[in-house]
Protein backbone atom coordinates (compact mmCIF):
# COMPACT_ATOMS: atom_id res chain seq x y z
CA UNK A 1 0.00 0.00 0.00
CA UNK A 2 3.21 2.31 0.07
CA UNK A 3 4.46 4.60 -2.30
CA UNK A 4 7.48 5.90 -2.11
CA UNK A 5 7.83 9.68 -2.84
CA UNK A 6 8.78 10.46 -6.33
CA UNK A 7 12.63 11.08 -7.44
CA UNK A 8 12.91 14.67 -7.70
CA UNK A 9 15.85 16.92 -7.96
CA UNK A 10 17.23 17.98 -4.74
CA UNK A 11 16.45 21.66 -3.34
CA UNK A 12 19.37 23.37 -2.30
CA UNK A 13 19.30 24.48 1.40
CA UNK A 14 19.41 28.37 0.24
CA UNK A 15 16.34 27.99 -1.57
CA UNK A 16 14.18 26.56 1.45
CA UNK A 17 15.44 29.51 3.57
CA UNK A 18 14.67 31.86 0.91
CA UNK A 19 11.08 30.37 1.15
CA UNK A 20 11.10 30.30 4.72
CA UNK A 21 12.16 33.95 4.40
CA UNK A 22 9.64 35.12 2.01
CA UNK A 23 6.78 33.34 4.28
CA UNK A 24 8.16 35.00 7.41
CA UNK A 25 8.15 38.54 5.81
CA UNK A 26 4.64 38.07 3.91
CA UNK A 27 3.29 36.76 7.60
CA UNK A 28 4.94 40.08 9.21
CA UNK A 29 3.73 42.67 6.44
CA UNK A 30 -0.29 41.34 6.88
CA UNK A 31 0.04 41.27 10.05
CA UNK A 32 1.25 44.51 10.44
CA UNK A 33 -1.59 45.16 7.99
CA UNK A 34 -4.25 43.78 9.91
CA UNK A 35 -3.15 45.76 13.15
CA UNK A 36 -2.95 49.24 11.21
CA UNK A 37 -6.48 48.68 10.45
CA UNK A 38 -7.29 47.41 13.67
CA UNK A 39 -6.39 50.94 14.83
CA UNK A 40 -7.72 53.00 11.89
CA UNK A 41 -11.50 51.47 13.03
CA UNK A 42 -10.67 52.01 16.88
CA UNK A 43 -9.93 55.70 15.95
CA UNK A 44 -13.30 55.91 14.02
CA UNK A 45 -14.99 54.26 17.28
CA UNK A 46 -15.18 50.60 16.19
CA UNK A 47 -14.35 48.46 19.20
CA UNK A 48 -14.05 44.32 19.16
CA UNK A 49 -11.58 42.08 18.25
CA UNK A 50 -13.41 41.10 14.67
CA UNK A 51 -10.33 42.48 12.74
CA UNK A 52 -7.79 40.35 14.66
CA UNK A 53 -9.77 37.27 15.27
CA UNK A 54 -8.06 33.90 14.87
CA UNK A 55 -10.25 33.46 11.28
CA UNK A 56 -8.47 36.12 10.06
CA UNK A 57 -5.61 35.18 10.99
CA UNK A 58 -5.97 31.51 9.73
CA UNK A 59 -6.67 32.88 6.55
CA UNK A 60 -3.23 35.55 6.38
CA UNK A 61 -1.18 32.08 7.78
CA UNK A 62 -2.29 30.57 4.59
CA UNK A 63 -1.90 33.02 2.27
CA UNK A 64 1.12 34.22 3.23
CA UNK A 65 2.70 30.70 3.28
CA UNK A 66 1.16 29.64 -0.20
CA UNK A 67 2.34 33.03 -1.30
CA UNK A 68 5.63 33.34 -0.26
CA UNK A 69 5.99 29.33 -1.84
CA UNK A 70 4.45 30.19 -4.90
CA UNK A 71 6.46 33.28 -5.51
CA UNK A 72 9.80 32.31 -4.39
CA UNK A 73 10.14 28.40 -6.13
CA UNK A 74 7.25 27.80 -7.74
CA UNK A 75 6.98 30.77 -10.11
CA UNK A 76 10.94 30.39 -10.35
CA UNK A 77 10.39 27.10 -11.66
CA UNK A 78 13.00 25.64 -9.25
CA UNK A 79 9.53 23.08 -7.97
CA UNK A 80 5.89 22.93 -8.96
CA UNK A 81 3.27 21.86 -6.37
CA UNK A 82 2.60 18.53 -7.89
CA UNK A 83 6.42 17.41 -7.33
CA UNK A 84 5.73 19.19 -3.67
CA UNK A 85 3.24 16.23 -3.31
CA UNK A 86 -0.02 18.04 -4.39
CA UNK A 87 -1.11 14.59 -5.83
CA UNK A 88 -3.87 12.29 -5.77
CA UNK A 89 -4.36 9.43 -3.54
CA UNK A 90 -6.25 6.29 -2.83
CA UNK A 91 -8.80 6.88 -0.33
CA UNK A 92 -7.67 4.64 2.04
CA UNK A 93 -4.83 6.72 2.97
CA UNK A 94 -6.94 9.28 3.75
CA UNK A 95 -9.04 7.33 6.36
CA UNK A 96 -6.32 6.00 7.47
CA UNK A 97 -4.64 9.74 8.15
CA UNK A 98 -8.11 10.40 9.57
CA UNK A 99 -8.21 7.76 12.01
CA UNK A 100 -5.01 8.29 13.28
CA UNK A 101 -5.54 11.64 14.09
CA UNK A 102 -8.15 10.13 16.32
CA UNK A 103 -5.88 7.72 17.78
CA UNK A 104 -3.38 10.21 18.74
CA UNK A 105 -5.59 12.66 20.55
CA UNK A 106 -6.78 9.29 22.39
CA UNK A 107 -3.41 8.50 23.79
CA UNK A 108 -2.84 12.30 24.68
CA UNK A 109 -6.42 11.96 26.73
CA UNK A 110 -4.76 8.99 28.55
CA UNK A 111 -1.62 10.90 28.92
CA UNK A 112 -2.96 14.03 30.43
CA UNK A 113 -5.36 11.75 32.77
CA UNK A 114 -1.88 10.35 34.23
CA UNK A 115 -0.10 13.38 34.46
CA UNK A 116 -3.56 15.09 36.04
CA UNK A 117 -3.52 11.95 38.88
CA UNK A 118 0.15 11.96 39.88
CA UNK A 119 -0.08 15.89 39.74
CA UNK A 120 -2.72 15.78 42.24
CA UNK A 121 -5.00 17.16 40.15
CA UNK A 122 -3.70 20.43 38.53
CA UNK A 123 -4.83 21.23 35.08
CA UNK A 124 -2.31 21.03 32.36
CA UNK A 125 -3.51 22.92 29.11
CA UNK A 126 -3.00 21.48 25.74
CA UNK A 127 -5.09 23.67 23.64
CA UNK A 128 -3.96 27.06 22.96
CA UNK A 129 -4.64 30.20 25.76
CA UNK A 130 -5.60 32.38 22.42
CA UNK A 131 -9.19 30.75 22.32
CA UNK A 132 -10.30 33.95 23.40
CA UNK A 133 -9.87 35.11 20.01
CA UNK A 134 -12.35 33.15 17.99
CA UNK A 135 -15.35 35.14 17.62
CA UNK A 136 -18.21 33.15 19.37
CA UNK A 137 -21.08 33.50 16.62
CA UNK A 138 -22.02 30.69 13.94
CA UNK A 139 -20.13 32.27 11.56
CA UNK A 140 -17.12 32.42 13.97
CA UNK A 141 -17.38 28.91 14.41
CA UNK A 142 -17.77 28.41 10.93
CA UNK A 143 -15.27 30.52 9.45
CA UNK A 144 -12.59 29.07 11.80
CA UNK A 145 -13.00 25.76 10.60
CA UNK A 146 -12.59 26.81 7.22
CA UNK A 147 -9.62 28.67 7.53
CA UNK A 148 -8.27 26.90 10.81
CA UNK A 149 -9.46 23.08 9.63
CA UNK A 150 -8.97 23.29 5.85
CA UNK A 151 -6.86 26.68 4.60
CA UNK A 152 -3.98 26.58 7.02
CA UNK A 153 -3.45 22.80 7.13
CA UNK A 154 -2.85 22.79 3.39
CA UNK A 155 -0.82 25.76 3.65
CA UNK A 156 1.52 24.23 6.78
CA UNK A 157 1.79 21.07 4.80
CA UNK A 158 3.34 22.46 1.85
CA UNK A 159 6.03 24.38 4.04
CA UNK A 160 6.76 22.18 6.85
CA UNK A 161 6.37 18.48 5.11
CA UNK A 162 6.40 19.15 1.51
CA UNK A 163 9.51 21.79 1.80
CA UNK A 164 11.39 21.46 5.46
CA UNK A 165 10.87 17.44 5.96
CA UNK A 166 11.33 16.58 2.01
CA UNK A 167 14.81 18.95 2.38
CA UNK A 168 16.04 17.49 5.35
CA UNK A 169 15.11 13.96 3.96
CA UNK A 170 17.08 14.17 0.78
CA UNK A 171 19.97 15.36 2.78
CA UNK A 172 19.98 12.96 6.53
CA UNK A 173 17.50 10.47 4.99
CA UNK A 174 13.74 9.71 6.88
CA UNK A 175 14.42 9.37 10.75
CA UNK A 176 16.30 12.76 11.07
CA UNK A 177 14.27 14.56 8.87
CA UNK A 178 10.76 13.09 10.34
CA UNK A 179 12.12 14.47 13.80
CA UNK A 180 14.02 17.40 13.04
CA UNK A 181 11.04 18.89 10.87
CA UNK A 182 8.49 17.84 13.68
CA UNK A 183 10.60 19.68 16.07
CA UNK A 184 10.28 22.86 13.93
CA UNK A 185 6.71 22.16 13.43
CA UNK A 186 5.89 22.22 17.45
CA UNK A 187 8.20 25.08 18.01
CA UNK A 188 6.51 27.03 15.44
CA UNK A 189 2.92 26.84 17.49
CA UNK A 190 4.17 28.83 20.20
CA UNK A 191 0.68 29.97 21.17
CA UNK A 192 -0.10 25.48 21.62
CA UNK A 193 3.45 25.63 23.60
CA UNK A 194 1.10 23.14 26.48
CA UNK A 195 0.25 20.89 23.56
CA UNK A 196 3.86 20.55 22.27
CA UNK A 197 4.52 17.28 22.77
CA UNK A 198 0.76 16.48 20.76
CA UNK A 199 1.89 18.83 18.18
CA UNK A 200 5.45 16.80 18.02
CA UNK A 201 4.49 13.31 17.98
CA UNK A 202 1.47 14.78 14.98
CA UNK A 203 4.46 16.14 12.99
CA UNK A 204 6.02 13.01 13.01
CA UNK A 205 2.83 11.16 11.47
CA UNK A 206 2.85 13.65 9.00
CA UNK A 207 6.04 13.25 8.37
CA UNK A 208 5.26 9.70 7.90
CA UNK A 209 2.06 9.87 6.15
CA UNK A 210 3.89 11.75 3.76
CA UNK A 211 6.62 9.72 2.69
CA UNK A 212 4.63 6.14 2.65
CA UNK A 213 2.12 7.70 0.24
CA UNK A 214 3.91 10.05 -1.87
CA UNK A 215 1.29 12.62 -1.11
CA UNK A 216 0.73 15.46 0.79
CA UNK A 217 -3.17 14.86 0.95
CA UNK A 218 -3.02 12.46 3.89
CA UNK A 219 -0.82 14.75 5.70
CA UNK A 220 -3.26 17.53 5.20
CA UNK A 221 -6.23 15.41 5.94
CA UNK A 222 -4.61 14.50 9.20
CA UNK A 223 -3.53 18.00 9.79
CA UNK A 224 -7.35 19.26 9.10
CA UNK A 225 -8.64 16.27 11.45
CA UNK A 226 -6.36 18.00 14.45
CA UNK A 227 -7.11 21.16 14.00
CA UNK A 228 -10.87 20.91 13.57
CA UNK A 229 -11.29 18.75 16.57
CA UNK A 230 -9.52 20.95 18.59
CA UNK A 231 -11.00 23.80 17.56
CA UNK A 232 -14.41 21.82 17.72
CA UNK A 233 -13.61 21.80 21.69
CA UNK A 234 -12.83 25.44 22.15
CA UNK A 235 -16.39 26.10 20.74
CA UNK A 236 -17.65 23.74 23.00
CA UNK A 237 -15.00 25.14 25.99
CA UNK A 238 -16.35 28.39 25.52
CA UNK A 239 -20.12 27.48 25.28
CA UNK A 240 -19.49 26.25 28.78
CA UNK A 241 -17.89 29.58 29.74
CA UNK A 242 -14.55 27.42 30.72
CA UNK A 243 -10.98 27.54 29.21
CA UNK A 244 -10.80 24.74 27.25
CA UNK A 245 -8.06 21.60 28.40
CA UNK A 246 -8.23 18.09 27.33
Amino acid sequence: MSVELPDLPRMRGVHVLQAFLVVAGLTLGLLVTAFFAYGVLVIFGYEGTTVLSLPLLFALEAVAILGGIHYSLVCTGRVSWQELGWVPVRSGWLALAALTCVAIYVVMIGVQSVLRAISGGIEIGMLPEAFVLFPRSVFGFLGSLVFGAVAVPIAEEFLFRGLLFRWMRDRWGFSVGAVASALVFALAHPPAAGSAPMIFLIGLALAYFYERSGSLWPSMVLHGVNNGIGILFIYVALSLGSAPTL
